[in-house]
């Protein structure tokens, strides 16, 4: 029914080494503390180069035996895809072939399906409910690490759903990073560029995110959990104690979290539940809130958005929550939530800007616009919202077309242009040829909401012949999108003021 450890190492293998050019296996670092090998999976396609990751990781806890076999599966699915250039289709939601295409090209999809092998055996051997690793906890007769309480983020403070306490099934372990097997997930976090991690876990049909141990706020940002009494498994968080986030980050993994609920409804109407960490009770070590924090403990480190997932509803017995007798309805919603995540972690501007621009300092340059200033304002946040939903639909359609791809390629050069030379001003060839790059989007599109961003971003760019970057940044970090949108609605009615002339439709 379920696949053992090794089944699953073995489809990791076979995949590898029949499709060289689309799979690449890595073996972890470190063996579980029972000595079984760990293996990850990386999926890509398209041409070779650097390129952003992103690492679904699962099977963590040992009893949730669903979850591993979906990534699996996901793999699969993906590669078909892409080779015969077909759609994936989940119950309601349907991904093209151009949608996955774009995903499997733009991204390195590294999938770690069973983090904690010797606990799944554990399970599939008769112990349906065991939930951590296998370690020999000296001292105590009881067995066994909670891995998703194991990492150094606020590691060791005892509260809520984390304990000190080895025969609890909630315990941190000895030290931050005792285990390998979290470890291991350190170490691919560690040696790749990844923007998105998820732990997809089982069940509650929750899309998680951080922070698992405080409250988030986005107005003191002397509130760092580096702060805090950590590692003592005495102290804990302040009741008082918010932690803070960006408003740009607060917002992304909102956002992001909201569109993956919205797709796993799709499947076959579901109604999963996007929250903070904490909204569902307090925690501490969790693996998606250290892939975030991990940029904030130091610098020199990629930001990585992390999620956890958890797949199915409660059923009438706990073993079935975890592992039902026909997982494949739940599966499907965690395979359709894991490519939504996907998606959402392609940015357009690197597919079309990367290969103009050597070393990527246009790139981080546009990052910085958007972190440093845009982000600092609720109207600028609304840009750099509405700039992330057009990104993934208006992508597929450039580059479908040689001409919407080289005509997106002009306008990002002279957008970095523009960036790198200050104090120079836009001018009438370059708002002109951003102007038609817009209108042609915009041609044949159908869904309403993706025509009213266009409008919007076009009433913008018609505006900015003779003004240099800062005060095209400056005005959008005041002017709402809704506003402009308003200003578009008035102009409209008022021209109808005059009496109505039939004329013929325009052609599309």
């Amino acid at each position: 029914m379920y696949r053992t450890a090794a089944q699953i190492n073995s489809a990791i293998h076979l995949l590898s080494q029949w499709f060289p050019d689309y799979f690449l296996e890595r073996q972890m670092p470190e063996n579980s503390v029972e000595g079984r090998p760990v293996f990850a999976l990386r999926l890509r396609a398209g041409a070779a180069g650097s390129r952003p990751g992103v690492l679904v990781a699962g099977g963590t806890h040992a009893r949730e035996l669903m979850n591993p076999d979906a990534i699996v599966d996901l793999a699969i699915d993906l590669f078909l895809s892409y080779v015969n250039g077909t759609a994936i289709v989940y119950g309601g939601r349907t991904w093209t072939a151009d949608d996955i295409k774009i995903i499997l090209e733009s991204l390195d999809i590294w999938l770690l399906p069973c983090v904690n092998p010797d606990g799944r055996e554990q399970v599939i051997g008769g112990d349906s409910l065991w939930r951590k690793n296998r370690r020999v906890n000296a001292g105590s007769t009881c067995l066994g690490v909670d891995l998703n309480r194991n990492a150094d983020i606020v590691w060791g403070v005892a509260q809520g759903q984390t304990s000190c306490s080895p025969c609890t099934d909630i315990y941190c372990g000895p030290s931050a990073f005792s285990e390998p097997e979290t470890r291991n997930v350190k170490h691919l976090l560690d040696t790749e560029r990844m923007v998105s991690f998820v732990d997809v876990h089982s069940y509650s049909e929750l899309v998680l995110y951080p922070w698992g141990h405080a409250p988030t706020q986005s107005k003191d940002s002397s509130n760092n959990f580096a702060t805090l009494a950590t590692h003592t498994c005495t102290a804990s968080v302040p009741g008082t104690y918010s932690e803070y986030m960006l408003p740009v980050d607060a917002q992304r993994f909102t956002t992001v979290a909201r569109q993956i609920v919205s797709d796993i409804h799709a499947v076959r109407g579901r109604n999963y539940t996007a929250a903070t960490s904490r909204a569902l009770y307090a925690t501490t070590g969790t693996q998606s809130d250290y892939a975030y924090a991990r940029h904030l403990a130091d610098t020199s480190l990629y930001k990585t958005y992390g999620f956890t997932f958890e797949t199915g509803p409660p059923a009438d017995t706990v073993d079935n929550s975890f592992h039902p007798a026909d997982p494949s309805l739940i599966q499907r919603d965690a395979k359709s939530a894991i490519v939504s995540l996907l998606q959402q972690s392609v940015c357009a501007i690197e597919v079309i800007g990367l290969p103009l621009f050597s070393g990527g300092s246009m790139l981080m340059s546009l990052r910085g616009i958007r972190d440093r200033l845009l982000a600092t304002t609720a109207p600028g946040r609304e840009w750099v919202a509405l700039f992330e939903r057009l990104q993934f639909p208006m992508l597929s359609k450039v580059l479908r077309s040689p001409s919407l791809a080289k005509a997106a390629a002009a306008v990002l050069k002279s957008a970095g242009h523009l960036i790198e030379n200050k104090e120079t001003v836009v001018d009438a060839e370059a708002v002109s040829r951003a102007s038609a790059f817009v209108r042609s989007l915009r041609a044949g599109v159908t869904d309403q909401a993706i025509k009213s961003d266009l409008a919007a971003v076009l009433q913008q760019i018609d505006q900015l012949k003779g003004r240099k970057v800062e005060a095209i940044v400056t005005s959008l970090m005041r002017l709402r999108v809704g506003k402009v949108a308003r200003r578009k609605v008035a102009s409209k009615k008022k021209r109808r003021v005059t009496p109505a002339v039939h004329r013929p439709a325009r052609p599309k």
